[in-house]
């Protein structure tokens, strides 16, 4: 029988490093970034359409969203599946409590300003200004996930909290704590080893995005040093400062 575990995270925050390590696992596969979320959403959207309404049939509705996940995830060779995704938002919460009554969640944190200057880094935006306001807004990436994350720690729904630079820095004694928390037995993994993220036989194409998001590193897990400064205005790192967990 499956079991199912839900990874929200800020982007730039070592998703697609995190995914690469714990794929080498047996027992546990984590997700790219889901469209699981939005899927069920959309289904709920579904259920206050008048369509639906005329003739509200919850039973055959029932079958599709309770069953939701083992029917996605049913050629997944694997007992415990970590989806990623913006799973904490006030809806989309309420939503998959629907569906599973107590969740676990792993926050994957890194601090704001880092994760926006990894963004303004790769991207070279003329108005740098401009497009960190924009991924702050709570209907863009940054903003968005870091709404997820805090409405789950102000719930108290059951979490634990990664944090980028021991993921990078004490990486065995971070996945212990991964594999405690889920009860699932550790097993060691080769850190030094690495391979590009895939999972269930499916790689990342981010020849469909104007950057590369999710090459990483595979030789060593190591921190890329840069200061925030070098990237971010200062009013920007002002204005932030105060936005971490």
């Amino acid at each position: 029988m499956k079991e199912y575990y839900f990874l929200c995270s800020l982007p730039r925050a070592g998703n697609t490093i995190l995914g690469s390590i714990l794929n080498q696992s047996k027992d546990i596969k984590l997700t790219a970034n889901s469209i699981l979320p939005e899927i069920i959403y959309q289904l709920y959207l579904i259920k206050q359409d008048q369509l639906f309404t005329n003739f509200p049939d919850h039973n055959s509705y029932n079958n599709i969203i309770q069953n939701i996940f083992n029917n996605y995830y049913k050629d997944w060779d694997v007992n415990n599946i970590i989806t990623r995704g913006i799973w904490g938002t006030p809806t989309n919460l309420q939503l998959l409590k629907s569906i599973i009554k107590k969740p676990k969640f792993i926050i994957l944190y890194r601090p704001v300003l880092e994760c926006i200057a990894s963004f303004i880094k790769i991207e070279k935006p003329i108005d740098v200004e401009l497009r960190c306001n924009q991924l702050l807004n709570k209907e863009d990436i940054i903003g968005k996930s870091l709404w997820s994350i805090k409405n789950i720690i102000k719930n108290k729904e059951d979490h634990i909290v990664i944090n980028y630079d021991d993921l990078v820095n004490n990486t065995n004694d971070t996945l212990k704590k991964i594999f405690n928390y889920l009860k699932v037995e550790f097993e060691n993994i080769d850190n030094n080893n690495l391979k590009q993220f895939s999972t269930n036989n499916i790689h990342y194409d981010d020849n469909v995005l104007p950057f590369d998001l999710h090459t990483i590193r595979t030789n060593k897990i190591g921190l890329n040093k840069y200061k925030i400064e070098d990237y971010l205005p200062t009013n920007i790192i002002k204005q932030y400062s105060n936005l971490d967990i």
